[in-house]
């Protein structure tokens, strides 16, 4: 298997651990656990596959378009560092052993706040590097390029809606401490929002990007 069809399943990997992981009252403690181990295992071995990356930061000339995607990858970086410190923390009694300071309390809060903020951040930087998905789509029918073009415009805006009505502002500021969650939710409309909210930030980053590389 070659690289980069090795980094494209390692992402895909991600992602749907992402959406499992952010679906946590529908599948309970032990597939959260499990999902979450699966989770940063890949983002491990999605950072040595793209381990180039760190090794030119040095290297090569700065520009708008760098500094963004530099930006938003230390952003990624460090709500994935508070992500796991704090499944560690929370991790705790079932790792009996396990020397990871912090208080149960200050694990579920910064758990909560990263795992949105994470969800944020990583549509973001999907956006930021979408553009073989692109050239792909170009390549395909005139009917499938349709439907994209309007979910690409419609999926954020749902997903907008979507930010607000389910109040994320709130968990991304510990305004809440505890995320609200209906038991009797359907789980098809809890992805769709969820779906859209990444389509909302993923277009963000695209345009971002697109912004930057008019300021070349």
């Amino acid at each position: 298997m070659n690289g980069a069809r090795m980094r494209r399943l390692t992402d895909a990997g991600m992602t749907v651990c992402l959406f499992f992981l952010m679906g946590f009252p529908f599948f309970g403690m032990t597939a959260h656990m499990a999902a979450g181990t699966a989770f940063f295992l890949l983002l491990g071995l999605h950072h040595w596959l793209n381990r180039r990356w760190v090794f030119s930061l040095p290297r090569g000339r700065w520009n708008a378009v760098r500094y963004l995607q530099t930006g938003a990858n230390l952003w990624l970086a460090a709500v994935m560092a508070a992500l796991l410190w704090s499944s560690l923390i929370l991790a705790r009694p079932v790792l009996e052993n396990l020397p990871i300071p912090g208080s149960m309390t200050l694990g579920r809060e910064m758990h909560m706040a990263a795992a949105y903020w994470g969800f944020l951040a990583m549509s973001f930087h999907i956006g930021l590097h979408g553009d073989m998905a692109i050239s792909r789509l170009k390549k395909a029918g005139s009917r499938t390029r349709a439907l994209a073009s309007a979910a690409g415009r419609l999926l954020p805006l749902y997903g907008l809606w979507a930010f607000w009505d389910r109040n994320w502002i709130s968990y991304l500021f510990l305004q809440n401490e505890f995320v609200l969650f209906d038991p009797g939710e359907s789980r098809f409309l809890f992805y769709l929002d969820h779906a859209a909210i990444m389509a909302l930030f993923l277009r963000l980053g695209r345009e971002a990007l697109c912004l930057a590389r008019r300021r070349r």
